[in-house]
């Protein structure tokens, strides 16, 4: 029965993506803020595939999002879903962050180009600068940017150590940061697996952390690690909570 499922499911996914594609187009090209389009029926997407997987979810903490945007959603990754559930639960809209790579996929890149995603170099050095600056500029609009500071899936669903420079463009920018925490993704197709679960899903949206005080502020790394220390523990709370 999961095969049947996760096949029907699949190919739902597949067909709503590529008539929503079609139907957002338009408004995309003749619109001044070409994502907004991309970001509403991402939403309207993401909601209709988590209730075709047969998963329910619930969400706590909504109330913490504050009014002005520029805000940074740091979430962890438990598995591939997490993009499907956070587009569903979030009271915002927002960017991805992606691999600067994809967007030099045919149709792909030319997709993430118009949805407004942000390309991130991976390589140490300059271009992890401008990384960062873009990150500044985006949040500077007011627009919102999601990460995932594990910088990849969980392997056991556990949550796994913050890769250095997640908090760089908090402090770049002086953003505020949400912190939030998904529960039940790895058990709905665990890593390395095709087939879909049903099971309850959990998001837990915890209290903003601001970082307006420290914007292009020099820091010391032992305050850079603290800090990060604290968005680990508090996503770990929100895990348990």
């Amino acid at each position: 029965m999961r095969l049947v499922h996760s096949i029907i499911f699949y190919f739902i996914a597949v067909v709503t993506f590529l008539v929503g594609t079609l139907i957002t187009l338009p408004f995309a090209l003749f619109s001044k803020q070409r994502h907004r389009p991309f970001q509403f029926s991402a939403r309207v997407w993401a909601r209709l595939l988590i209730f075709c997987s047969g998963s329910r979810m619930k969400v706590s903490g909504i109330s913490h999002f504050p009014r002005e945007g520029g805000l940074i959603i740091a979430s962890n990754h438990q598995g591939a879903f997490d993009i499907l559930i956070l587009l569903a639960s979030m009271p915002v809209y927002f960017r991805f962050v992606a691999k600067s790579e994809l967007f030099g996929v045919p149709f792909l890149g030319w997709y993430m180009s118009l949805a407004g995603y942000v390309p991130i170099e991976r390589n140490i050095g300059s271009s992890a600068h401008r990384t960062i600056s873009g990150f500044s500029e985006v949040l500077d609009r007011g627009d919102n940017i999601l990460i995932f500071p594990e910088g990849t899936r969980s392997r056991d669903g556990s949550l796994g150590p913050f890769k250095r420079g997640s908090l760089m463009a908090a402090y770049n920018s002086g953003a505020t940061v949400i912190p939030v925490a998904i529960s039940g993704s790895y058990e709905m197709m665990p890593k390395k697996s095709v087939l879909i679960k049903r099971v309850p899903i959990k998001v837990n949206i915890g209290r903003p952390v601001s970082f307006k005080e420290h914007r292009d502020r020099k820091i010391s790394r032992e305050e850079y690690e603290s800090e990060l220390s604290k968005l680990h523990g508090m996503i770990e709370t929100l895990l348990k909570g």
